[in-house]
């Protein structure tokens, strides 16, 4: 007879709360798995808007610019177009804003529209300096933006591609890399309120003084240096960052 209830016991069928759980767990990964989904599907969104962007904005611009960028057809969908950054050896072909805050662009792409991706935007500081500016884009973990910048922590990939091209409406410019280094949000060279004189050559010399290896680059006095930073991590890294230091080629 004991033998019979423990077997009846085994064969009863689970009770509601195990019904309940299991329910509720499986309505938890179907949302994990919808939100991951559709996360997904803004970053892929957003790397094709910016490949037809870059389509778009190297079309002939005719004998009389200045430029290989089509500023005049990118000022249509965003009057805050200010350059456009070639770095093949990433690859790397974006438009770069003038923000007039840090923190719009962080969330939304060059037409405005809510992107995880963001846009490549010049430090809203950076408006009134022509001197040192500063180049904030995402370190996304689909390889997007600026993530490929910390390919530059080797050595060996700054010696293959130690230049980039900034297109501006007034022409397209050189800038030659001359440090590479590891640095933490709101440090000094995050400021760009420069002038010319003893003092900004100074504040170079200690970015060259920082840099991971030393690039053998001499940088001229009182050159113009851009500046460009990303997270240090894809996922979340707090106030680390990575930047890169280059200053403009005098043609």
């Amino acid at each position: 007879m004991k033998s019979f209830q423990g077997e009846s016991r085994l064969l009863q069928p689970p009770s509601r709360w195990w019904l309940v759980l299991c329910i509720v767990l499986l309505l938890a990964g179907a949302g994990f798995l919808g939100v991951f989904g559709y996360e997904q599907y803004g970053y892929l969104k957003s790397s094709r808007y910016y490949d037809e962007l870059a389509q778009l904005s190297h079309q002939s611009t005719g004998e009389q610019s200045m430029s290989s960028i089509d500023f005049a057809a990118l000022e249509q969908i965003n009057p805050g177009i200010a350059a456009w950054l070639e770095m093949p050896g990433l690859p790397l072909s974006l438009p770069v804003v003038q923000a007039q805050d840090n923190d719009t662009y962080l969330h939304h792409s060059f037409d405005g529209s809510p992107s995880p991706c963001g846009c490549l935007f010049f430090s809203a500081s950076s408006a009134d300096s022509d001197l040192y500016r500063v180049i904030y884009g995402h370190n996304i973990h689909t390889g997007e933006m600026f993530a490929g910048l910390l390919q530059y922590q080797e050595e060996s990939f700054y010696r293959e591609n130690p230049d980039f091209v900034l297109c501006t409406p007034e022409g397209d410019q050189t800038w030659h890399i001359f440090s590479c280094h590891s640095a933490t949000d709101g440090e000094d060279l995050y400021r760009t309120d420069r002038t010319y004189g003893e003092a900004y050559d100074t504040f170079i010399q200690k970015l060259s003084d920082v840099s991971d290896y030393d690039t053998g680059v001499d940088v001229p006095q009182n050159s113009r240096v851009l500046t460009l930073s990303t997270c240090a991590s894809s996922y979340g890294s707090g106030s680390e960052r990575y930047v890169i230091h280059a200053y403009l080629a005098e043609e």
